[in-house]
This record gives structure tokens, sequence and C-alpha cells, in this order.
């Protein structure tokens, strides 16, 4: 009973979907609000560390996230910071 309704409420039909779906997201966000000037956006060390799931501060952290749905520029360094992560940890 639980795993078969866990699998009809699971919105991807594979894990490649899920993935295919993650990327447009993704590329979306670092399109949808151009910021060349970088207006407004926080230090990049400060991305970095919440990509890296380093201690930041909640409300910090909150401003920070909020700001990178309303910034491509910000977005694409997350992208990029979360993706460094990644290698760091498959090392």
């Amino acid at each position: 009973m639980g795993g078969d309704q866990m699998e009809e409420e699971y919105p991807f039909s594979s894990e490649e979907q899920e993935e295919m779906f993650a990327e447009a997201l993704l590329e979306y966000l670092a399109r949808k609000n151009p910021n060349p000037e970088r207006i407004g956006c926080p230090d990049t060390n400060i991305i970095r560390d919440i990509a890296f799931h380093r201690k930041v501060a909640p409300e910090l952290c909150k401003e920070v996230l909020d700001h990178i749905w309303e910034c491509s520029e910000c977005a694409c360094d997350t992208i990029e910071y979360v993706e460094e992560y990644k290698k760091t940890k498959s090392e």
C-alpha cells in the first residue's frame, strides 16, 4: 500500500525525467531576470557558502535565496557552485 501510493504520487516517471526537469528549471532561472550590472547582488562568497551547505544565518540565507530567484547572474553562480560542490563530494 505505502510503496504503491508513493509511486502514484511521484510526478516523474524516472530519474532521467526528473533530471531533465531540473535542467530546464535551471536554464529558465539563468535567463529569467538578466542583471548584467549585478545591481543588488550579494557577495558571491555567500552564494558559494549556501551551495556548499555551509552555515549561513537563516535571515541572510532567505534574503540571498530570494535574490537568486530574481537574478539570472546569481542563479548562474549558484548553478556553478552546486556543480563544484558535487565534484568535491564525489572525490
